[in-house]
């Protein structure tokens, strides 16, 4: 359950992340930061053996350098490369194992039906010992990559990019310093200018006001000169004193003029100032934007340039860890391979004697079977030694008897010849029967080890066999005594065991 709620998380997670690549793809930064958290993902799902998902974090991180690649292939190429690869590396590792983990089920499988399968063969069995796998060469530990030179130059090139973007932002400071004191300059010299232009447009008001002035005095003194005229008046001082008034109007009229039209050049001077002061104002305030804005980007690069520098050291603090662990699992992976190799090759082994294992089988049955055949007549043959043997004891008792009496001579030679004969042929009787005793323990020796080596374990026959190679009747010390050459014996200890000497 635990498993499936990380699979389930792991996906929901992928979900998040998949429709905001692209408003972070402008970003490389933001791209790699999230490639190697989902890396870092990854490897823990493969520390779990959630091979699977740990195999789509590897991918989809993949997925993100390569688009870093391709959309910023300037920005930290080292540490791309080095992310890229290692990526590459888990992503080839978790397939070996995620393969190896699925593959692992089927020879469990077969092994279970061929361990299950003996259950139905008969009770004697043919149990061959399969020699245990030799152990496995110890392989060599793979070369370690140098990552930590790597992960040294990137973060050589980090501080230095840091360095960078710092001096950047202490620039754009500065312009922004300066930009503020020339936007205060520019504000000081528009107010100075506004007062200017005002200043110039009272004089243009006071210049229309005299001009006018000038000209109604003017033209009032064109009509009274124009009535003296008419009147025929012959006051030459009168008209000496208009004119002389009209042409200190029209000298006043052109310096008002001459003092509007100034006036209005100032004014258009002091408006054209004015615009151009805003227009640098605007300029400044726009400049202090931009160094403003600058600033804030060169604020997040740095802070961006400290956090990869500080997860490049943490990475290179716990890189040793990590490959150990890598080492650990390749050679645990190896075992795993060569124990995987082993079973499948037993396996191989188990099907391929499957038929000459069966034909064995067969062969065993039947010689079970001529074995019990044979069990059989020699009980047989057993019973009629064990009659026979009894027989020859009656006689044999019945001579002693008459031997005790005749004190084994006879009345007359021939009758001690015919003793003597028929006692050889008891003699030569009891020894054949000593003989045959021996050839069946012999016997009984060759079939025990004949059944060891074919490893046929029954109680039953071994009881029988036993049974067979036993003595049909045992001999005290006397009789034996008697039988002197060859001498024919059964030790006590082992009824089983018959020794037989000829002296």
């Amino acid at each position: 359950m635990r498993k499936i709620g990380s699979i389930l998380l792991a996906g929901f997670v992928f979900c998040l992340t998949v429709p905001a690549l692209p408003a972070q793809s402008d970003d490389p930064s933001e791209t790699f930061l999230k490639a190697y958290m989902t890396s870092q993902q990854g490897e823990k799902l493969e520390h779990e053996n959630q091979f699977k998902a740990a195999l789509a974090k590897y991918r989809f991180a993949g997925t993100l350098i390569e688009q870093l690649r391709k959309a910023h292939p300037d920005w930290q190429p080292a540490i791309v490369e080095y992310r890229g690869r290692k990526v590459s590396e888990s992503i080839l590792r978790v397939q070996d194992k995620a393969g190896t983990q699925e593959s692992v089920a089927a020879p469990e499988q077969t092994a279970e039906n061929v361990a299950a399968a003996p259950q139905n063969l008969p009770p004697a069995q043919v149990v061959k010992e399969v020699p245990a796998p030799p152990p496995a060469a110890p392989k060599p530990t793979p070369a370690s990559t140098p990552n930590e030179v790597a992960i040294e130059q990137a973060t050589r090139k980090l501080r230095d990019r840091v360095d960078q973007l710092e001096a950047e932002l202490q620039k754009s400071h500065t312009q922004m310093s300066a930009a503020e004191n020339e936007k205060q300059s520019l504000t000081s010299r528009l107010d100075e200018t506004k007062s200017k232009l005002n200043k110039a447009q009272g004089d243009l008001e006071k210049a229309k006001t005299a001009e006018k002035q000038v000209r109604d005095q003017l033209n009032q003194a064109q009509v009274s000169l124009k009535k003296t005229a008419a009147a025929g008046s012959n006051d030459s001082k009168a008209q000496e004193a208009l004119k002389s008034e009209i042409a200190q109007l029209k000298k006043a009229l052109v310096s008002a003029q001459q003092g509007r039209s100034a006036a209005e050049k100032e004014r258009d001077d002091a408006s054209t100032k004015v615009a151009a002061a805003d227009q640098q104002r605007a300029s400044a305030g726009k400049e202090r934007d931009e160094a403003n804005a600058r600033a804030a980007e060169a604020d997040q690069k740095v802070a961006s340039a400290n956090k990869e520098r500080d997860d490049a050291l943490a990475h290179l603090k716990g890189m040793k860890d990590t490959e150990q662990r890598v080492e650990v699992l390749v050679a645990e992976n190896s075992d795993l391979k060569q124990k995987l190799d082993d079973a499948e090759k037993t396996v191989r082994e188990i099907s391929a004697d499957k038929p000459k294992k069966e034909k064995e089988l067969a062969d065993v049955k039947k010689q079970i079977g001529d074995l019990q055949q044979q069990l059989a007549a020699s009980q047989k043959q057993n019973q009629n030694y064990e009659t026979t043997v009894a027989q020859l004891r009656s006689q044999l008792d019945g001579a002693s008897k008459q031997l005790e009496q005749v004190k084994l001579v006879g009345a007359t030679p021939e009758e001690t010849a015919k003793l003597t004969k028929e006692n050889d042929m008891l003699r030569n009787i009891i020894v054949r029967e000593r003989q045959e005793e021996a050839r069946r323990d012999q016997a009984k020796k060759l079939m025990l080890a004949e059944f060891d080596k074919l490893q046929i374990k029954s109680e039953t026959l071994t009881e029988q066999i036993q049974l067979l190679a036993q003595p049909v009747t045992r001999l005290t010390t006397d009789e034996l005594a008697l039988l002197r050459q060859p001498v024919v014996s059964i030790s006590d200890d082992n009824s089983g065991a018959v020794k037989a000497s000829f002296t």
